[in-house]
């Protein structure tokens, strides 16, 4: 079976865990809906999303932690960095799999030259402007296998972020089944 057939089967089957807490996340849920893939929405004890499929459960190992923009990342890093610290240290003792998706950013370069149209006063009550650059530090730092090790992904669309999400998903059920497949 190709990977695609793969992952149009999977999809047929697969529920997408949506935790309680999550905002502002229409546009996924409608994605979900277009595309005729199962959610639930369920208490997660970390992450945003996660996957079950043929009655296993991925909550606990493979988890996607989104944020709407640069700004939502930067005002958690700057106002509620020790939540969101616990948070990712909690994921990388517990979970397999983490991946943050940023949403409306295109890639690594744009966030770093991600700016506000005006200065604005941080939590110290400096002047700032380029608060990409803040949170790409950051993010470079806390992915670090010696930190949280989590991957980042990019959705520059937020239309396309269920997709994402599904890919994700997919390939971590993909190879953990040829893991756990019987050896011939």
């Amino acid at each position: 079976m190709s990977s695609r057939d793969e992952k149009l089967e999977f999809m047929k089957k697969v529920t997408i865990l949506v935790d309680t807490r999550e905002k502002k996340n229409e546009h996924i849920i409608e994605a979900l809906d277009n595309l005729g893939v199962m959610h639930e929405s369920r208490k997660l004890d970390y992450g945003d999303y996660s996957f079950t499929i043929e009655n296993r459960d991925f909550s606990r190992s493979c988890i996607i932690e989104r944020k709407a923009d640069v700004d939502e990342l930067y005002n958690n890093i700057t106002t509620d960095r020790q939540r969101i610290e616990k948070e990712f240290d909690t994921i990388a003792r517990n979970a397999v799999q983490c991946r943050l998706l940023i949403e409306n950013v295109s890639g690594w370069v744009s966030l770093r030259g991600y700016t506000l149209p005006e200065l604005t006063a941080d939590k110290q009550g400096r002047k700032v402007r380029n608060i990409g650059e803040t949170v790409h530090n950051t993010l470079k730092s806390w992915q670090c296998g010696n930190r949280y090790g989590f991957g980042v992904e990019f959705s520059p669309d937020k239309q396309h972020s269920a997709l994402m999400m599904l890919d994700i998903f997919f390939w971590f059920w993909r190879n953990y089944k040829q893991q756990t497949a019987p050896r011939r």
